[in-house]
């Protein structure tokens, strides 16, 4: 009995689970699950040994391979629809503990179909090699605190929401390794000096830029994907160039993590911060 679920969604946008259907395939080994290797980069020096200079992770190799049954020629040319070469695709993992994606290339599909148990060998290439939660976290950041949630029943008057006087939030990073995220920042009314700041260590990300009523901003802190966007009436304006001095892009350690803002005009400002936790492995 197999205890995981293996899905794919090709470049077509269908979806197909080479699992739990033995009468059809069977997946007999997965390789590329755990963690990549890593390039560690050092030089020589005078002294014994060497020095470190920097490291990073490979890019992931999903190996899959595939047990044909039924009809093995209909099932085998199953598999080349579903997995065109060159093409992209992402990956649902799930087992236990974790239920998990990554996106690929399909790099591989090859076997000997002169064998009396026929085995196809599929191989995507990830670029980017760390697994992705399939849910995202969002949390939100104002000086404004909603207290009012539906349904509801009262005697007595409750307030609809609470003005702070220090905006702070809490988000837990229960990945593998620190991440990025995707904030949303909404503007009601004229704001300007907009910084927001990690509590433990005081690292800022700050616009200097004239927001008005109705402005909505993107920042985008993912690797590989960092980027900071308004939309005004419509148009999309890029802001990189309004960043103001000593500027970190926002990443989320393991754990929590603690988040405040300042602004002028602080009242008219709301932030919604998305995260995917990130994982080695599975």
């Amino acid at each position: 009995m197999q205890f995981f679920t293996l899905k794919v969604v090709n470049s077509s946008g269908e979806s197909f689970e080479l699992t739990h259907n033995t009468k059809t395939y069977v997946v007999k080994n997965i390789s590329g699950l755990t963690r990549p290797t890593t390039d560690i980069n050092t030089s020589t020096g005078t002294g014994d040994g060497t020095y470190y200079n920097s490291s990073k992770l490979q890019q992931r190799n999903l190996v899959i391979d595939v047990l044909l049954r039924g009809n093995i020629e209909a099932n085998r040319q199953n598999l080349y629809k579903i997995f065109p070469l060159k093409t992209a695709c992402t990956i649902y993992f799930k087992n236990r503990n974790r239920n998990v994606k990554i996106k690929g290339y399909v790099e591989v599909l090859d076997g000997d179909i002169f064998t009396s148990q026929e085995q196809m060998q599929i191989s995507i290439i990830c670029p980017q090699p760390y697994f992705e939660s399939l849910q995202t976290i969002h949390t939100e950041l104002s000086k404004i605190m909603r207290l009012f949630e539906f349904p509801f029943c009262i005697t007595e008057p409750i307030p609809f929401s609470e003005k702070r006087n220090l905006p702070l939030c809490s988000i837990l990073n229960n990945g593998d390794v620190a991440c990025g995220c995707v904030l949303t920042i909404s503007i009601s009314g004229e704001v300007t000096n907009l910084k927001i700041y990690n509590v433990a260590t005081q690292q800022f990300f700050g616009l200097d830029y004239e927001f008005q009523e109705n402005d909505q901003i993107t920042l985008n802190t993912q690797s590989g994907q960092k980027n900071i966007s308004l939309i005004r009436d419509g148009e999309t304006i890029n802001l990189l160039s309004s960043m103001q001095s000593g500027s970190s892009w926002i990443q989320l350690a393991t754990g929590i993590n603690n988040f405040t803002f300042t602004a002028d005009g602080a009242d008219f400002v709301k932030i919604i911060f998305a995260t995917v936790e990130l994982y080695g492995g599975v």
